[in-house]
């Protein structure tokens, strides 16, 4: 077998990712407009109907995006969400409570859309406190994205703080154009709209933006594995990691087994580093045509010869005989594995090299 793989799954998890981020801007582009008033905005070039559609527009892609980001969040084997977690708040494993605030966003939306088909018997009073959930689907989204999200130290960063500031200047223009009579309620409203983003701050710098975080969000063990209790120090000494970069030579084997509809490939390690001296992956899916396997699921685990599955985790991407892997515990954190494996099909042997980085969290 030449080629480990020429397709996978990652597609489905880049999927989620840019859905969700895609979602937050609409949702803030439907939050900006209704605050700051779309009714109230326009210009000579923008007429209020025009105004009026990119709201309503905005609003209806928000829900499509949403709908995708769902799916593709169930599909995706990573965290292993079903769609009762991604519907009903607080009932999944992975990240709980982050999880668990993206699916109260989403019922809130869900119960938006509801309300709007029926809208005329519901009567405009009813339609229009209920229409102010989308307000409350914005920060949930956010706290959401920030909780649960990947890429919280990198670009979600940067669009998320863009939305939280897009939002705080339609507030403060609509205290200034439009309660000029009501000074108690301006102020107040400035106040919250100032104090919150910095409270938001404050969480994300001593939460998702900090290490550790994805053991501190509820990651289950089967992601993140934990060091067994009690375990000696000279054990934890055994697999003290080398300083990250670093790059080493790999030798080992390489068996599979087949089916008619499925293959199991398994690469089996080593490397004259004392912390990974036993590297054990496993893929697990269908047959290319040509040759090759294209990954449904996967296993890795790493450590010294005493502690072989010290560190466990998955592999997040396959191209050719390139492998990308992520493995850690709640001792050592998250490391990435880069893999760049020679397979000889006539002997079984396997050699290539290895190179360990530090992990964002996940």
């Amino acid at each position: 077998m030449n080629t480990l793989a020429a397709a996978g799954p990652t597609a489905l998890w880049y999927l989620t990712r840019a859905t969700g981020a895609v979602c937050l801007v609409l949702l803030t582009v439907t939050v900006v407009l209704g605050v700051a008033g779309a009714s109230r905005v326009q210009t000579q070039g923008w007429p209020r109907f025009v105004v009026e559609g990119v709201h309503r527009n905005a609003s209806l892609l928000a829900i499509v995006m949403l709908a995708v980001h769902i799916v593709t969040t169930v599909l995706d084997p990573f965290a292993g969400i079903s769609l009762v977690n991604a519907i009903i708040p607080f009932t999944g494993s992975y990240r709980p409570i982050w999880l668990g605030l993206g699916a109260l966003g989403s019922d809130l939306l869900i119960a938006l859309v509801l309300t709007s088909l029926v809208r005329r018997r519901l009567g405009q009073r009813t339609w229009r406190a209920t229409h102010w959930l989308a307000y409350l689907c914005w920060p949930v989204a956010v706290v959401h994205g920030l909780g649960t999200g990947s890429d919280a130290r990198t670009w979600l960063t940067v669009i998320t703080a863009a939305c939280v500031i897009a939002v705080v200047l339609a507030i403060w223009a609509r205290a200034a154009y439009s309660w000029r009579g009501s000074s108690g309620l301006r102020v107040g409203t400035v106040a919250a709209s100032i104090g919150l983003p910095v409270l938001l701050v404050v969480w994300a710098a001593g939460g998702p933006l900090a290490r550790g975080w994805a053991s501190k969000a509820g990651t289950p063990a089967a992601l993140l594995a934990r060091t067994t209790h009690g375990q000696a120090s000279a054990s934890l000494t055994s697999t003290k990691l080398p300083a990250l970069p670093a790059t080493t030579s790999l030798r080992g084997s390489v068996s599979d087994t087949q089916t008619s509809s499925s293959v199991e490939v398994n690469i089996a390690l080593s490397s004259p580093l004392p912390a990974l001296a036993a590297l054990d992956v496993r893929i697990y899916g269908s047959q290319i045509a040509g040759g090759g396997v294209s990954m449904s699921s996967s296993a890795v685990t790493a450590g010294s010869a005493g502690q072989p599955d010290h560190f466990t985790g998955i592999v997040t991407a396959l191209a050719g005989n390139e492998i990308r892997a992520r493995i850690g515990n709640a001792h050592d954190g998250v490391i990435e594995l880069d893999l760049v494996v020679s397979l000889d099909p006539g002997t079984g042997a396997a050699s290539g090299t290895l190179t360990i980085t530090r992990a964002e969290s996940r």
